[in-house]
């Protein structure tokens, strides 16, 4: 009985291990004040300043601050750590009684860092903001990825793969690195 005890105690023991193993691996995302946002795994932080990050990129924060971000899909692939999240803003107009003042703009944020956080990439893209004339946006999300479609001047698809998480976010079909900038 003594042996069947301690068998049990240790295959308990060992699962919790793993279980705290398996839950530092996920790369966090925790919202600092105005664009900033820390990035965690593990015992790692990093700070990083999302305006400046994305300054000279086609990827763009949907208004102003404040952001809430909700972590959508977290991956490992080849070394990196993987993240998509939704952002949800206020309006960058300030007059609520102004067309567009009260809007919520909405964009998917993805990230890319190695383990050590010191190098990392963004990308995102809006998908519902009266600025950008992006309406009644249709969100699909399942348990391996995303589709969202959008319409302003010209319908839009976005995608992500977490299975390929590498790939990044698709638009139309093609990386967005590669995508002109949004046109208001």
């Amino acid at each position: 009985m003594k042996i069947i005890l301690i068998t049990i105690i240790s295959f308990l023991l060992l699962i919790g291990c793993s279980s705290l193993v398996g839950a530092q691996a996920k790369l966090r995302l925790v919202p600092l004040k105005g664009d900033k946002i820390k990035l965690v795994y593990g015992t790692k932080t990093a700070a990083v300043d999302l305006e400046s990050e994305i300054s000279g990129t086609n990827a763009v924060l949907p208004g102003e601050p404040p952001n809430v971000y909700k972590v959508l899909f977290t991956a490992e692939k080849d070394g990196f750590l993987y993240l998509v999240a939704n952002i949800r803003s206020r309006s960058p107009i300030s007059n609520k009684n102004a067309p567009c003042g009260g809007d919520s703009p909405q964009a998917i944020l993805w990230v890319k860092s190695d383990k050590t956080l010191k190098t990392h990439e963004f990308d995102s893209q809006i998908y519902e903001s009266c600025s950008y004339n992006y309406y009644d946006s249709k969100v699909k999300i399942t348990k391996n990825g995303l589709t969202i479609k959008f319409d302003g001047k010209t319908p839009k698809e976005l995608a992500y793969n977490n299975s390929e998480p590498d790939k990044g976010l698709i638009i139309n079909g093609g990386t967005i690195k590669n995508a002109p900038p949004p046109v208001n």
